[in-house]
This record gives structure tokens, C-alpha cells and sequence, in this order.
């Protein structure tokens, strides 16, 4: 019997191996993976750009040396199916972790005077799915869908990425350099009509989901609440493509729609609390209102090549009206009561006016000889009001390089408002002491010029595939006031101050690098960068209306901004 058993398992064995073999051809899969581990070493200083300042009694200076190493492994398994359907991922490894810690953190937009603002679910559904690239700790899977090729297109579903022109709206963040990228939850069509060899007009559709508030009710039951499907945040948007070798020419729009309700969003902790007695009526009250937000964007596209120069220009346009649930406490003056029912909450309205224009144009040129030129331009709006009723803070997308300081760090400087709170009539810090800017670009007409030279040194260090040394200046001017607090109009109160720094230049910033790559996969940059600040990074309240004078606020003081430096040391092998 036990003969006869055994011999069972080795015919059945048999069986399944000569089925395997016999099908493998017929189902044959191709697994292909690319991607890069990279390190990078950054130290920088004076990110805030206030000068330490004995002869005052209240100096924001608070640090001076920031320095960390971090790390990523980025893998982009490509799993082919057939000719016809494939699989594509995109997963990080040690996101961007910095040694010797667990995660990291994104860069948010920063308000100076209240602090960092994070819209909610849903209304804060801008740019990306699936968490915050960037930090999402030990690993991060980042992208998967479907890539089904039609005998009319392309049909792509999915968490995939989103990118359209030099990625000043939307960027991938797959740059050498990127760290962030925006991903979307998407159903997209492609097609191609060629009119020769050499031209072609591409036109797509996009459904994407940015955020939805139901639940699986196979997982979740139905105890739970599931809300309606107004309070999903869904785009519909298409483009459209023309491509010759040296010309291309498109244009990327669409809408972006959800209703949330008037239901509170967000939790604030009440200006007016008493801090020592957090269980007052005055404390966590529910606040933030929820709306409708209708979007529309159109985004044009053009390039234009000829012989060794490149021309490229990106321009958007975003308007209507939009849905934050925000709100934010009260800066506590002595004298005021306002807000949601007395309780000092700021509450900005269901239905936030959004316009942002932002344009780009980039032209370099290449020679044989090994130069290497660049020229980089752009306005992006901006609003030097953090609470205007208007949402113009949007930006350029993170990964649109432009300097290695300037708007690509969280650089700046804030004046602290210090004066009798309205809880019990002391003299505290009532706001401040965070940087002006934002992280994302905003609010800014730059310019940039740099020329990189390559040295070929195949005769010398064959394992040497390029070697190059470079610099360039950017400079930038605000487009409005970099602060401009006007606390009368925001809470219609006479009795309240108005903040404004008229002085709208950013500064000169001067960096140079060095890289060279290796062994074909081994890339090493070192960068390093000088920020000669402007009036626009100095505290210096050009227009200070204090109607209660000392009684209601101090006198911010006069504080110019230190220089500011700092370098990169990237090392990368990608595959």
C-alpha cells in the first residue's frame, strides 16, 4: 500500500510538471524591474533667516545648523502578461527616511502666524491618493494598475501616476532629484492617430477619484456610517497632443467636483480656552465648515527644438470655488470676541474662491564641444494673506527643480506678535514665529540663468561616463505683499491691527554642482547653494495700524535676515 501511495504522488507530481512545462510557453510572463537607491547627506543654515538679537526682549531666532543623511529605495516591477497587458508598480523602500529615525516628514504649507494648515479629507483631496509621498515610513506602495493596449488605445486603471508638461500642476516626482509626485486613483483612455511617420495628435480621458467617503460593506458592515457619494471628491478631465520631433503642442483641462454638506469638518481648540483649564465650555469646539467645490483648470503645453536649443512653456489657469472645512484659532487680542458664536474660532466660508494663474518657460542649449546652458522663468500667484478668503496658496508642484534653497527649502522669517491675550489680560506670544513662505512655490516672479560644462574623460577613466561642473543665479520678487494681515477685513473688526510687509524682493541665490556618473549606474552630485536674502525675508512691518496701540499688541521690532547656506551630496545607482 505504501508503495503504491508513493508511486500515486510521483505520477501526480509527474502530471502537474509535464503540465507546466507544456503550458509555460502559452503563458509566458515577462517580470522586468528598474529603479534607483539612493542617499543624499543635507546641511544647511540659517533656514530661518533671523538674526539672533540680544538687544530685544523677544527674538525668534531658534536654530542655526540643520544636517541629516536620508535614504530611499525606489523598485518598479513591470510584470508583462502578453503583448497586449501588463502590469506596472511603483513601491518605495525607506521613503525618504532619514538615519537613525522610522519616517519622515512632508513639507506643508506653512501659515506665520497660526501655524501649519492641513485642509481635511475630501476638500483637502488637491494632488495626490494613497498618503503623503514622501513619508510614508518604512514602505510605501505607491502605484499599481492595469495597462490593457486596445486595437483603438490604451486603457490604463489604476493608482498611477499623473504628470503633464514640465510638472508645474501635476508632477510624477520620477526626476532624479523628486521626492514627492502626485498619484492618482484613475481610469484613463489613450489613443494615437498618426498622420505620417514623423506626426501625431494623442487625446486621452480621465476619470479620477480623489477621495470617497465610503466603506466596503463586506469589511465595515453596515453599523458604521456610510456617507453619501456627493462627499467624494472626483475629476473628470481630458487632453490632447500634438508631436512632431521638433514641435509639441497640447493642453490638459478638466473639472473637479464634490459636495460635502454643511456638516463640521475639523475640531479647534478655542483662542479664548484658558490653557490651565482645557475642560472649559470654550475648548474643542467642532468647527469648520463643509460645502460644494466645483474646479476647472486648463493647462497648455508647448515645445519647440531646434538644432541644439529647446524652448518649453507650461501655462495653468485654476478657477471656481472650493470646499476647505477649515478653521483656525483666533489670533486671542485682548479685545476681541468675534468667530463662530463669540467662541473665537475663524471659520473660513463653505465656498472658497479659487483663482491661480502659474506659468513656466525653460530654454536651454546644448554644443558639442560639452557646454551646457539653461534659462528658467515663471510667475506662480500667490497671496500674502495665509487667511484670505481666496485659496491662492497652491503653488508649483514640489518637484519642479528650480534652486537648492530658494522655495525649495522651508526658508524664511516671521515676526511674533506678543501683547495682553484676551483669556486673562497677560502679555504672551499671540502668534507667530513660523517662516513667511511656503514650502510650495507661490507668490513669485523668478529668474534663473546657469551653464554646466561636461568633460569627457573616456581616454583617461574609461569607467567615467561623464563629468560635469555648473552654477546659476535665481532671483525672485513677490507678486503681492509677503505678509499682508489684515485682521479688520478678515473678522470685519475695526478694533483690530493690520500686518503688511510691502518689500517684495526675495533675494539673489547663487549654487553650483558637481556630478559625474560611473560605472553607467553609479550617479554623485555635490551641490552647493548662497541665499543673499531681500527686504522680503526681513521682519519689517512697512505698515503697522494698531488702533488700541501697546494696550492691544506690542511693536514688532525691526529684524534683517542673515544670510543663508547650505549644500547636497546625492550618490545614487539606478537599475
Amino acid at each position: 500500500m505504501a508503495r503504491k501511495k508513493y508511486s500515486n504522488i510521483l505520477v501526480s507530481f509527474l502530471f502537474i510538471a509535464s503540465f507546466l512545462s507544456i503550458s509555460a510557453p502559452v503563458f509566458a510572463m515577462d517580470l522586468t524591474a528598474h529603479g534607483y537607491y539612493r542617499v543624499r547627506g543635507e546641511a544647511f543654515e540659517e533656514l530661518d533667516m533671523q538674526k539672533p538679537r540680544s538687544d530685544i526682549a523677544h527674538d525668534n531666532h531658534r536654530f542655526g545648523l540643520v544636517a541629516f543623511n536620508q535614504m530611499r529605495l525606489r523598485v518598479e516591477p513591470i510584470l508583462k502578461v502578453n503583448d497586449f497587458i501588463s502590469v506596472d508598480t511603483q513601491m518605495d523602500i525607506l521613503d525618504n527616511i532619514v538615519f537613525g529615525t522610522q519616517d519622515t516628514k512632508q513639507l506643508q504649507i506653512d501659515n506665520p502666524f497660526v501655524g501649519t494648515i492641513d485642509l481635511p479629507p475630501g476638500a483637502g483631496s488637491i494632488s495626490m491618493v494613497g498618503g503623503n509621498a514622501g513619508e510614508n515610513k518604512v514602505l510605501n506602495i505607491r502605484r499599481a494598475y492595469m495597462d490593457i493596449l486596445l486595437p483603438i488605445g490604451k486603457l490604463k486603471i489604476g493608482r498611477q501616476p499623473s504628470h503633464w508638461g514640465l510638472g508645474i500642476f501635476q508632477n510624477d516626482g520620477n526626476e532624479r532629484q523628486g521626492d514627492f509626485g502626485d498619484t492618482a486613483d484613475r481610469v484613463m483612455f489613450a489613443t494615437q492617430y498618426d498622420f505620417d511617420s514623423a506626426s501625431s495628435l494623442s487625446g486621452g480621458l480621465l476619470w479620477d477619484i480623489a477621495f470617497t467617503a465610503q466603506y466596503d460593506p463586506r469589511i465595515q458592515g453596515l453599523a458604521g456610517a456610510i456617507s453619501n457619494h456627493g462627499k467624494d471628491t472626483q475629476q473628470y478631465a481630458a487632453f490632447l497632443l500634438y508631436e512632431r520631433p521638433e514641435v509639441s503642442v497640447g493642453m490638459f483641462g478638466g473639472i473637479r467636483r464634490r459636495s460635502g454638506g454643511n456638516d463640521p469638518t475639523t475640531t479647534a481648540d478655542d483662542a479664548l480656552c484658558d490653557p490651565s483649564n482645557p475642560s472649559t465650555a470654550h475648548c474643542n469646539i467642532p468647527a469648520g465648515i463643509d460645502g460644494k467645490t466645483m474646479i476647472y483648470f486648463t493647462d497648455l503645453y508647448a515645445r519647440y527644438e531646434y538644432e541644439e536649443y529647446t524652448f518649453k512653456f507650461e501655462g495653468v489657469y485654476i478657477g471656481g470655488k472650493m470646499s476647505t472645512g477649515v478653521a483656525i484659532d483666533a489670533i486671542p487680542f485682548s479685545v476681541y470676541s468675534g468667530g463662530k458664536a463669540g467662541d473665537g474660532i475663524i471659520q473660513l466660508p463653505p465656498k472658497q474662491s479659487v483663482q491661480v494663474f502659474e506659468a513656466a518657460f525653460e530654454a536651454t542649449g546644448y554644443y558639442k564641444w560639452g557646454g551646457e546652458w539653461n534659462f528658467k522663468s515663471g510667475f506662480s500667484e500667490g497671496d500674502g494673506s495665509p487667511l484670505s478668503q481666496r485659496i491662492t496658496q497652491y503653488g508649483f508642484r514640489p518637484d519642479y527643480q528650480i534652486a537648492l534653497l530658494m522655495f525649495h527649502e522651508p526658508l524664511g522669517t516671521s515676526p511674533s506678535m506678543w501683547g495682553p491675550n484676551a483669556y486673562n489680560g497677560s502679555t504672551t506670544k499671540l502668534g507667530g514665529g513660523l517662516p513667511i513662505t511656503g514650502n510650495f512655490i507661490n507668490n513669485a516672479i523668478y529668474v534663473s540663468g546657469g551653464y554646466k560644462h561636461h568633460f569627457n574623460m573616456k581616454d583617461r577613466v574609461k569607467e567615467c561616463n561623464d563629468l560635469a561642473v555648473g552654477a546659476k543665479v535665481v532671483t525672485a520678487w513677490a507678486d503681492k505683499n509677503p505678509v499682508d494681515l489684515n485682521f479688520q477685513t478678515i473678522l470685519n473688526d475695526p478694533s483690530l491691527p493690520v500686518i503688511a510687509n510691502s518689500a517684495k524682493w526675495y533675494g539673489v541665490e547663487a549654487d553650483v554642482i558637481a556630478e559625474t556618473k560611473f560605472y553607467d549606474h553609479l550617479y554623485a552630485a555635490l551641490e552647493g547653494g548662497v541665499l543673499i536674502p531681500g527686504g522680503a525675508y526681513n521682519i519689517k512691518t512697512t505698515t503697522l495700524l494698531i488702533p488700541g496701540g501697546d494696550a492691544l499688541m506690542q511693536t514688532i521690532p525691526y529684524s534683517k535676515a542673515s544670510l543663508s547656506y547650505g549644500g547636497r551630496l546625492t550618490m545614487m545607482v539606478d537599475f
